[in-house]
């Protein structure tokens, strides 16, 4: 009887192991031929758009107006030109005194865009900020009540199809602000937005290059600034309630040097751009890739 017991016992030890090994191998499958791994979207190469080394201005439409932000700033087409500076051939957009308000610079391109399902688009300018004092060049750090800015916009019913700010320069008599920003509303004139999506960031004196990049994912969209290569900000539908980055565009390209406000963003009676303030564009680019 004790063999018999010691028998019964070994067979149900051995019976427990058979069923303990089988279950470690069913937790160790391997993949089959049907497994649903998904390989993905090969993202293809930047194709050139839109280029502007600025050796004439056809591509630019030239304002003749009051700038919209201030009654002191009056826009005339016959201020943008092209000139030779620090070895490159620019666009020149320039603020002078002309009595008791000031000339400038305002152009905006013939070309347009807007990027569509799994598209994204960049828009790329070198651009520097100088101002001469008699026969000195001073930074433009050193000027007061500059407003020049670098973006993109449809106008037509503006903020309806949305404005792209890659950069707006401030400037204050020793200090400067920079910052990007979004503007959008569902009716003309109406922006909805405030200044709930500016973001500062901080440029020093001499070139610099900036790049918006604007593209839709399956109906997501996301607009990213840099400078110099470097995120600044990047801006999606969840940043703002009333944000509708899918309602943006067309866009054209504008660049101009606004002088002075009507917003108390400067105290107008302090504005000062020397003998001239510029504006200085190396070049223009959009670039298109599909995502």
């Amino acid at each position: 009887m004790k063999l018999q017991s010691r028998i019964v016992k070994m067979m149900s030890v051995l019976f427990l192991a058979i069923i303990l090994l089988s279950c470690a191998n069913q937790d160790e499958v391997t993949p089959t031929s049907n497994s649903k791994a998904t390989t993905p979207r090969a993202v293809g190469a930047w194709t050139r758009q839109f280029t502007d080394d600025f050796n004439n201005i056809n591509n630019w439409q030239k304002t003749s107006r009051f700038d919209y932000n201030s009654n002191l700033c009056q826009y005339d087409a016959a201020v943008p030109a092209i000139g030779s500076y620090d070895s490159r051939t620019v666009l020149v957009l320039t603020a002078t005194k002309s009595g008791s308000i000031w000339k400038s610079g305002h152009v905006k391109s013939n070309y347009s865009f807007k990027p569509g399902n799994n598209e994204e688009y960049r828009v790329s300018s070198q651009i520097k900020l100088i101002a001469l004092n008699g026969t000195t060049w001073t930074g433009f750090s050193s000027t007061y009540g500059l407003w020049p800015a670098f973006w993109t916009v449809q106008e037509t019913n503006w903020p309806t199809q949305g404005e792209i700010d890659i950069f707006e320069a401030y400037s204050y008599a020793g200090s400067t602000k920079f910052a990007s920003n979004l503007f959008y509303g569902t009716s003309a004139g109406s922006n909805q937005l405030g200044n709930t999506c500016e973001r500062a960031y901080g440029v020093g004196e001499g070139w610099h290059m900036y790049d918006e990049y604007w593209k839709n994912v399956n109906g997501t969209v996301t607009v990213t600034i840099q400078l110099d290569g470097a995120t600044v900000s990047t801006y999606t539908n969840a940043a703002n309630g009333n944000l509708r980055l899918q309602n943006f565009g067309p866009h054209n390209i504008i660049l101009n040097l606004c002088v002075g406000d009507k917003y108390g963003i400067f105290d107008n009676s302090r504005i000062n751009v020397f003998t001239k303030t510029m504006m200085w564009v190396d070049y223009v680019t959009v670039d298109k890739r599909t995502l």
